[in-house]
């Protein structure tokens, strides 16, 4: 697997892969491939996230004659095999590094990234240095796997139930409500990355993007068991998933502008935009 912090264009990544600009393009309109990472103006930079994929999808059309369906179940096969991976180890283990991780949460919101020290960290956790770096490299991998904490805990949370027809409705009323509740924990970290990867984008583009990536993923994912389960009409999972992560970004701005609204006033009008459009039935 390639890793490296160094951005490419379009035509970098075609030479490093070899394949063309045409496919790469064909690949990102069929979400096999993640979109690139916009600049101001019409610049835009992949990163090795594209390249592993490029060149994970060569190495499955290599086996045979695959569809692009298929790949892409594959792909997601994968990807879920890595979500698996990060949940696994001993349960000892396993508890060790979701409570310093829980821990680490609160001094990342009270401090901010920059501020939050080592020390600062193992004190939340109540641990000592040689416990930290067993499970952690720095402060900055500790800071990503709280992100994919708050992302895995939502899919965790939307993949326990099994759902009869006629919840359908119902359940997805509670999982939207639990992914608005969650809001300022998200919006509160994630807004700190965007922040470092702004001073240091060598250091946290990557990062950014990987965790930008992994939410929209868990959007698709619900919409798409949505269209599953006959609640919706079948639709772009990936344009609609980027409308609510824009959505739920900008909610605290909406607080602050509808004066007299509650959150429960602003979710269900959101809702009901959402479900039900904006024409004049």
């Amino acid at each position: 697997m390639v890793q490296s912090n160094s951005l490419m264009t379009i035509s970098e990544l075609s030479d490093r892969s070899n394949i063309p600009v045409s496919t790469i393009k064909y690949y990102i309109r069929e979400n096999l491939l993640p979109g690139p990472r916009k600049t101001k103006g019409t610049r835009a930079y992949y990163h090795y996230h594209h390249l592993n994929r490029l060149m994970l999808i060569q190495k499955i059309k290599t086996e045979g004659n695959i569809s692009l369906d298929k790949i892409k179940e594959i792909i997601s096969m994968i990807e879920e095999g890595e979500r698996k991976k990060w949940e696994d180890g001993s349960m000892e283990d396993q508890e060790a590094k979701s409570a310093i991780i829980t821990s680490a949460i609160s001094a990342f919101r009270d401090k901010g990234y920059e501020k939050v020290t080592i020390a600062d960290l193992v004190d939340a956790a109540q641990i000592g240095r040689s416990t930290f770096y067993k499970h952690f490299k720095n402060k900055k991998d500790l800071f990503i796997e709280c992100l994919k904490k708050i992302i895995f805990s939502e899919m965790q949370k939307s993949e326990k139930d099994v759902i009869r027809e006629e919840e359908i409705l119902e359940v997805f009323d509670k999982h939207a409500k639990a992914y608005y509740n969650a809001n300022p924990i998200w919006l509160d970290m994630v807004n700190q990355l965007r922040a470092a990867a702004i001073n240091d984008p060598e250091e946290f583009a990557d990062q950014l993007d990987e965790v930008i990536h992994l939410k929209i993923d868990l959007l698709k994912r619900g919409l798409e068991n949505g269209i599953r389960t006959g609640l919706f009409r079948k639709i772009n999972t990936s344009l609609m998933a980027a409308m609510l992560l824009g959505l739920q970004d900008y909610n605290d701005y909406l607080m602050k502008e509808q004066e007299g609204k509650t959150a429960a006033d602003l979710f269900d009008e959101g809702k009901d935009i959402i479900l039900y459009g904006i024409l004049k039935k």
